[in-house]
């Protein structure tokens, strides 16, 4: 990594998965600050009001089962500039509620990279070091599909210094 600097990761082998979650389409050149908005707005507004409620819906009480908040999942479609971002959670099967996509994650080789930090200065500096100096740099890995994962933890002060989260990547051997 230019300037000396080390990548805090681990690659292994993880088995397919689902995520469910709020989708929303990104431009490339002003995702970095209208994802945050996006977060804002959908887990202030639809997510975070549940953690308190008790006598709740259905389609409440799979948002709440499925953990949404737990990953922001880019998918790279390659239409138009833009890509695909879900404000997501772990899809544990049955009925889809209105508003909801599910997207499928097959098994694959991943890279875990950890960030740490205020939100989401952190977490988007170790993506663009990711792109721009791990994965040009690196003789063994390569991109394996066009999708990435933001992974955060039930705790979510999200502007202490030592706030961790991660990025992991889809990866095969060259």
């Amino acid at each position: 990594i230019k300037g000396g600097n080390t990548m805090d990761y681990v690659v292994e082998e993880m088995k397919g998965f689902k995520v469910i979650g709020f989708e929303k389409f990104f431009d490339y050149e002003t995702a970095y600050q209208e994802i945050p908005k996006f977060w804002g707005e959908t887990y202030g507004q639809k997510i975070a009001p549940l953690c308190k409620k008790t006598n709740c819906t259905k389609e409440e009480e799979i948002l709440k089962e499925s953990c949404i908040g737990m990953y922001g999942v880019n998918i790279e479609d390659g239409k138009n500039g833009q890509f695909r971002y879900l404000l997501a959670g772990n899809y544990m099967g049955g009925e889809v509620p209105e508003g909801l996509k599910v997207y499928e994650f097959e098994n694959s080789l991943w890279a875990k990279f950890t960030s740490k930090g205020p939100m989401p200065g952190a977490l988007q500096a170790v993506n663009d070091k990711i792109y721009k100096e791990w994965l040009p740099n690196n003789s063994k890995y390569e991109i394996a599909f066009n999708a990435s994962l933001e992974v955060y933890p039930a705790s979510m002060d999200t502007q202490s210094p030592d706030y961790e989260c991660a990025i992991w990547i889809p990866v095969k051997e060259k």
